[in-house]
């Protein structure tokens, strides 16, 4: 597209004040975030990245959200869903008219049909968990069925979701990315194309360039079925170096970004101070050692790696005091967290006694591994940080860098020995959280493995119980088990995070997980 005269004018003015383009092109309101390439299908049934779920949620909708008070809204629905009888029993309304990006018409067969494809062997679906208590879910997932038999539809707008057992978070579980609405023709022509070449839905914003190497664009859904976006689109521009990015932001070419929470100290006291904001999300950094693997099959290995570390040198002095060392699996503000819990203690002299007792007392070495594009930034860091305090317990990791493209399908086949890895609530429940990493059939995909009766049985219990006390109860002794005796999971810290955005604009706020939303955002020109 040629630039006018006006918008030429505009760059020049843009490049003598040092501003970003993009406040004030011609073409409209475009506004540029700062991405990280996951070199991953934008298919949020295929992946759990949320630098992936920054762009799908701009395109694909699920039948609800969750505002910032975590409670769930109808987004695709005409009102709240009607829960019959025991609790098992969901009915749905969709609002009349909705549009795809192709132009087709929203109906109860798109909602059943992505909801299949979800449970189907091929999808290979990460997080098909959420929602695996729908009648026939476990059959498909199993090669034994086609069809979901818990889904009826009863016309074009109303349709039912059966659930074998009451499951309490179930409204939230599918107020989630993982849960999108697919357009049934589009996906099924698109095949392994879809995420990759062809990508769409109802969202406020549509596809113009979909390229997962050079970056992805988008512009305003002008038939959205909710309020007409301020933004005439948004840039997903790729800059893979965090550095890079942060000269990029600088010179005004990106108008948000994420900022390394290592890097808060030094730039709160810089000219940018005024344009960092703050956020304290529902998660933790933690390590995942594979219980399956090698040495570290061995339980008293994992807690001799755990006494090896210091997490609170890490969290007040890597993190510089931007993080808080933690002491569960579990994190502050969600259901079952409780910080009478114990920190979890550094003891290096104990941790070569078990190394001892396990039979290694010249020491160990184990794998440490983390995306390519992680090296850079706050994980790489922290993982040589653990690298360095492992090694004076006698265990030696070696850091093996996976491209990020690699890393779901290295951790699904079970090759990972120990991950570094972040993890935040895709809905404020613990179900959604522990449960999803490391109850035995989910941990068994991440290259985690655990399997436990007694913690598989406590989780069991606290999903169709509808006392919070209770809950709460189950889901701290879970935690417990998982993280104090069988050490099935290192929790380190949980983290502020931060990030830049310019000061024109407007309307921009993070909320309880880590996912850039761009709903209401304006460019003040």
């Amino acid at each position: 597209m040629k630039k006018s005269r006006v918008s030429a004018i505009c760059v020049a003015i843009a490049a003598i004040f040092g501003l970003s383009s993009a406040a004030c092109a011609a073409e409209g309101k475009i506004l540029r975030f700062g991405a990280v390439n996951m070199k991953s299908p934008l298919d949020m049934q295929i992946n759990s990245f949320s630098r992936v779920m920054d762009i799908s949620d701009a395109i694909v909708e699920p039948l609800l959200r969750l505002d910032e008070e975590n409670r769930a809204l109808p987004v695709l629905l005409a009102r709240m869903p009607d829960v019959v009888g025991d609790a098992t029993v969901y009915r749905f309304e969709l609002k009349p008219g909705i549009k795809f990006h192709d132009g087709s018409t929203l109906k109860a067969s798109d909602v059943k049909y992505t909801f299949e494809r979800m449970f189907m062997p091929d999808t290979g679906a990460e997080m098909s968990y959420i929602c695996d208590m729908i009648v026939g879910a476990q059959d498909m997932l199993e090669g034994n069925a086609d069809e979901l038999a818990g889904f009826k539809i009863i016309d074009d707008l109303n349709f039912e979701i059966s659930l074998s057992y009451p499951y309490t978070p179930f409204i939230q579980s599918i107020a989630t990315s993982y849960a999108g609405i697919y357009p049934e023709a589009a996906c099924k022509a698109a095949g392994k194309g879809w995420g990759v070449t062809s990508y769409l839905g109802t969202g406020p914003f549509k596809v113009t360039k979909l390229d997962l190497e050079g970056g992805i664009s988008t512009e305003r859904f002008e038939d959205y079925h909710g309020a007409r976006q301020p933004l005439d689109g948004v840039e997903f521009v790729f800059v893979e170096d965090s550095n890079a990015r942060l000269a990029e932001y600088e010179r005004g070419n990106l108008d948000i970004m994420a900022l390394d929470a290592t890097l808060y100290p030094e730039y709160s006291q810089s000219p940018l101070s005024s344009e960092i904001g703050s956020f304290t999300p529902i998660g933790l950094i933690f390590l995942k050692p594979n219980v399956k693997d090698g040495r570290l099959s061995d339980v008293r290995v994992r807690e001799a790696l755990s006494l090896a570390i210091d997490r609170k040198a890490i969290a007040d002095g890597l993190m510089k005091g931007t993080a808080t060392e933690a002491r569960t699996f579990l994190a502050p503000g969600m259901l079952g967290y409780d910080e009478r819990a114990e920190q979890y203690e550094r003891d290096v002299a104990r941790a070569k006694e078990l190394l001892a007792e396990a039979g290694y007392p010249d020491g160990i070495e184990i794998k440490g591994y983390i995306k390519s594009s992680d090296m850079d930034t706050m994980f790489g860091r922290v993982l040589s940080a653990v690298q360095s305090q492992a090694r004076e317990a006698g265990i030696e990791v070696e850091i093996v860098q996976v491209d990020p493209s690699e890393m779901s399908g290295v951790r699904g086949e079970g090759k990972v020995s120990l991950e570094i890895y972040d993890w935040y609530a895709d809905f404020p429940d613990p179900d959604g959280f522990i449960y999803s990493m490391l109850y035995s059939s989910n941990a068994a995909s991440c290259s985690s493995n655990y399997d436990s009766g007694e913690f598989d049985k406590l989780l069991d219990d606290a999903r169709s119980a509808d006392d919070e006390v209770l809950r709460a109860e189950l889901y701290f002794r879970a935690d417990q088990l998982a993280t104090r005796v069988d050490y099935a999971a290192l929790p380190l810290f949980h983290e502020n995070l931060y990030y830049l955005c310019k000061p024109y604009v407007k309307n921009f706020k993070m909320v309880y997980n880590d996912v850039y939303h761009f709903y209401g955002v304006d460019i003040e020109k």
